[in-house]
């Protein structure tokens, strides 16, 4: 009978040598997902940097510019009771009732909204922001939402559907979105 332990030693290091190769395979393809999601998540944060000093400068802008709902007729009986009153303190001109600020992000707004209604347009989105007090006009409203949903469609939160309007994100796409992560 034949002795067949070097034949076996030869196998078994063969065996050693792929496990290895696999092996650092699998850590290039680790370390280049980790790169590619690092870079991902960068770039997501310069343009979420971007968006919300363009939110700030907005915001500022709006605050500055004279309320579009009060023309300057309306203004003038303020000043002048506040003028022909002297036994009370002269008040400063109180601006038109502003809708209050919305308490969450837009982002989250739509999120719920889709969540509670399902499938919509971004048109019923957009009036549902212009409804709930996010924007002061039509206009705002369809760029700010277009590009709010945008991010989150991008974020995986939700979903565009091939007709065009938007849904909530399933579990499976969850899943998809975490396993390319």
């Amino acid at each position: 009978m034949r002795d067949i332990r070097g034949d076996l030693q030869d196998r078994a290091n063969l065996l050693e040598e792929q496990i290895s190769a696999h092996e650092a395979q699998f850590d290039k393809l680790i370390d280049q997902l980790k790169r590619e999601h690092d870079q991902r998540l960068e770039d997501l944060k310069i343009e979420i940097d971007a968006v919300n000093r363009l939110l700030d400068l907005e915001l500022r802008r709006v605050e500055t510019a004279p309320p579009q709902t009060q023309s300057a007729p309306a203004r003038e009986p303020v000043h002048h009771v506040a003028r022909h009153a002297p036994q009370h303190a002269p008040q400063p001109p109180q601006p038109a009732q502003a809708p209050a600020q919305p308490p969450v992000a837009l982002a989250d707004f739509l999120i719920r909204k889709l969540n509670e209604a399902g499938a919509m347009s971004r048109d019923d989105l957009r009036r549902l922001s212009l409804q709930e007090g996010y924007f002061a006009d039509a206009e705002s409203a369809d760029r700010g939402v277009h590009g709010t949903l945008l991010n989150v469609v991008k974020a995986g939160l939700i979903r565009q559907l091939p007709n065009g309007n938007f849904a909530p994100a399933t579990v499976l796409d969850t899943i998809r979105l975490r396993r390319a992560m």
